[in-house]
């Protein structure tokens, strides 16, 4: 894979609309990304990325919510395998709606480390219909 270009980046700018979809950038560059439900419709941004330092594999993009129900936190974990980037690279895209990724396991940012907690991850992996990333098997999006 090459490194991908972005636009502005002579003028040390960060525009995510100029990553190309197949290239290799730095965890940093992504955070801050808009994530839209199938919809197109914003609802949040990416605050962080979880590493598996064990398997080497990324597991959640960490996605803190615009408008989160007040029983809720505003920050979730999505698994990274069940968000794609859209044509443009411009969003990361989940495939539900706004009002079910709402409705999320939610936490509190601090909690994160809970997420190594087996049972955590298989209820997060559960919600959104993903193949727990540490299986055999299991699809990594770019």
């Amino acid at each position: 894979m090459a490194i991908a270009e972005m636009k502005g980046r002579a003028t040390g700018t960060q525009e995510h609309s100029g990553w190309s979809a197949r290239g290799i950038v730095g965890g940093n560059e992504m955070l801050g990304l808009p994530v839209i439900d199938s919809h197109e419709e914003c609802i949040g941004t990416l605050s962080d990325i979880m590493l598996d330092l064990r398997t080497g594999r990324l597991a959640y993009g960490v996605v803190t919510l615009d408008h989160a129900p007040d029983w809720s936190e505003h920050v979730i974990a999505i698994p990274w395998n069940a968000m794609h980037l859209d044509s443009d690279a411009a969003h990361l895209c989940v495939n539900a709606l706004r009002d079910w990724i709402e409705r999320a396991p939610s936490m509190q940012a601090d909690a994160m480390p809970n997420l190594l907690d087996h049972e955590c991850a298989v209820l997060i992996h559960s919600f959104f219909g993903t193949k727990p990333y540490w299986e055999t098997g299991s699809q990594q999006h770019s």
